[in-house]
């Protein structure tokens, strides 16, 4: 078996090797969090040696705010949407310091195992050359006028973009959307020196419908609208418009548009003067608004304002979808555990039902036993088990007598209704969990009893023999009896490393294959002088 966290760290497979010179960087991660393959890129922004980082688990690289955001935000959503797009955390050098990163990431599947693959762009760089535009714009300060009204619009954008951090930071390390809320639009307020803001949701995707106001942050003197509880046909109604064009809406001065009369006591009643409105979505639907009144007098927003809110507006998205997300995982796990209380016992049927699924995977659709590829891997682990142990290892293979005539006769899902019978009845007689009953193929089934002598197996057998005949199945086209019947064949081996495990199958089909010659229905214990006879 290969230890993939020993191999070199090569670009996967399907992925062309020019990547790993690519300007972006490049990250595989594995589900259980243990990084695949890095790009160089990537490796130099870090300063890992790709040797080094290789193998390693994703929060190495992590801060513990990244690891958070990651664990609950970043892999969920790429396991239910199978990709993220401009998504902003940070990455932990090798040195220790943060680096802010967006990120987009793909999950795909490679030889049965999901992988997800993440495109890193560094904004490091972009923000030390804002910040060193901003210093020298500082320094020709004294000597050129235009130069600091250029230098003031750069310092007014980093502060916005410390806001959107900030804002961003916050939607990270929470899923409570009124507490996000709450946070954006303080911030919104305060960065552009607003008087109210505030988060405005629609009821349904109905445009009569109308909705409200969910948050809100006011100036200082200013009233507030969800105080004052304004009817949902207010605002809603003025901005249902928005829906239709599902673009931001800048209203410089209120009084140049064309209100109906309650429209215009409504703006009047809370001295709006101008506004600014963005659309909320989640995902294609339009959820809400982002609402901004400026009440002192008309206002020329300008651009970076209106890229900074529709900025917070795509973060909210975010936060919304996670959060609706959220939501409807929790509704499922408590429809599920009803009657569980404890977040103990929720955690456990968590567990449980990933074993399930991962049971799932070695289960025979048809006869809900183990499948050939549960079988053999058991059998493996038994023989390297037993053959510490130096203890005996039995193994039984049997198959429905003239069940070609069977499903020539009753067709063939009477067949299957026969194979899933017979499982199930064969079941029954085992009483250990370590035994294992597999359908091996076709109307063939196996059946390994782990530290078991020939008599314990040869009684095993005879059980099995009775509850298929208790079943009394017809089998008129038998020529063995009028009801189904089976063969069996008995091996019982000590496992040994000077043997395989195939020697003990090999032998159990050579004493099925002598209880066929002997005239079916019966079970035949291997005799070494099979070998020399068959």
């Amino acid at each position: 078996m290969v230890n993939r966290s020993s191999t070199p760290m090569s670009a996967p497979q399907g992925i062309d090797p020019l990547l790993d010179q690519a300007p972006c960087g490049f990250l595989s991660v594995r589900d259980d969090g243990v990084i695949e393959y890095a790009n160089a890129t990537l490796l130099t922004l870090l300063g890992w040696e790709r040797a080094a980082l290789q193998g390693k688990n994703i929060v190495a690289i992590l801060p513990v705010a990244s690891r958070i955001f990651y664990q609950t935000h970043v892999f969920p959503m790429l396991r239910v949407q199978g990709a993220v797009t401009e998504i902003y955390f940070s990455l932990r050098s090798r040195s220790g310091q943060d680096i802010p990163i967006l990120a987009n990431g793909v999950r795909r599947q490679r030889q049965g195992d999901a992988i997800n693959d993440c495109v890193v762009i560094p904004i490091r760089q972009r923000m030390q050359y804002e910040d060193e535009i901003l210093r020298a714009k500082k320094q020709a300060e004294a000597a050129i006028s235009a130069q600091k009204q250029a230098e003031a619009t750069l310092k007014h954008q980093y502060e916005r973009a410390v806001a959107l951090g900030q804002i961003t930071q916050h939607i990270r390390e929470s899923l409570d959307l009124t507490q996000i809320f709450a946070v954006a639009a303080q911030e919104i307020r305060q960065c552009l020196a607003a008087d109210r803001v505030g988060i405005y949701r629609f009821t349904t995707a109905d445009e009569a419908a109308g909705g409200s106001f969910v948050s809100e942050a006011v100036a200082p003197g200013v009233d507030a609208v969800m105080v004052a509880q304004v009817p949902h046909h207010g605002f809603g109604e003025h901005y249902q418009g928005i829906r239709h064009n599902a673009g931001t809406l800048a209203i410089r001065d209120i009084h140049e548009m064309r209100l109906l009369d309650e429209h215009s006591q409504l703006f009047s009643q809370f001295q709006v003067q101008a506004s600014l409105v963005v659309p909320l979505k989640k995902e294609a639907d339009l959820w809400g608004l982002i609402v901004i009144h400026h009440c002192s007098g008309p206002r020329y927003w300008q651009g970076v304002e209106v890229e900074l809110v529709e900025s917070i507006a795509a973060q909210l998205a975010i936060a919304i979808h996670q959060a609706d997300l959220v939501q409807r995982l929790q509704s499922e796990l408590q429809e599920r555990q009803r009657t569980e209380v404890r977040m103990t016992q929720i955690n456990a049927e968590l567990r449980r039902a990933t074993d399930l699924l991962e049971q799932m995977a070695h289960i025979d659709p048809l006869t809900q036993i183990a499948n050939r590829r549960r079988f053999s891997d058991r059998l493996g682990q038994e023989w390297a088990r037993l053959s510490r142990d130096r203890l005996p290892l039995s193994l039984l293979l049997f198959d429905v007598d003239y069940f070609k005539y069977y499903n020539d006769t009753y067709g063939h899902q009477s067949g299957d209704d026969c194979l899933y019978a017979i499982a199930q009845a064969a079941q029954k007689v085992l009483g250990r969990p370590t035994d294992l009953l597999a359908r091996y193929g076709g109307e063939e089934f196996a059946i390994i009893l782990p530290n078991t002598i020939q008599k314990g197996a040869i009684a095993v057998a005879r059980h099995i023999h009775q509850a298929i005949a208790a079943l009394a199945i017809s089998h008129h086209a038998s020529a063995v009896g009028s009801q189904i019947t089976i063969s069996l064949g008995i091996s019982t081996l000590i496992p040994s490393q000077k043997l395989t495990s195939t020697v003990l199958i090999q032998q159990a089909d050579q004493a099925l294959y002598r209880a066929k010659q002997q005239g079916r229905n019966r079970s035949v214990v291997f005799d070494p002088i099979m070998s020399d006879s068959r």
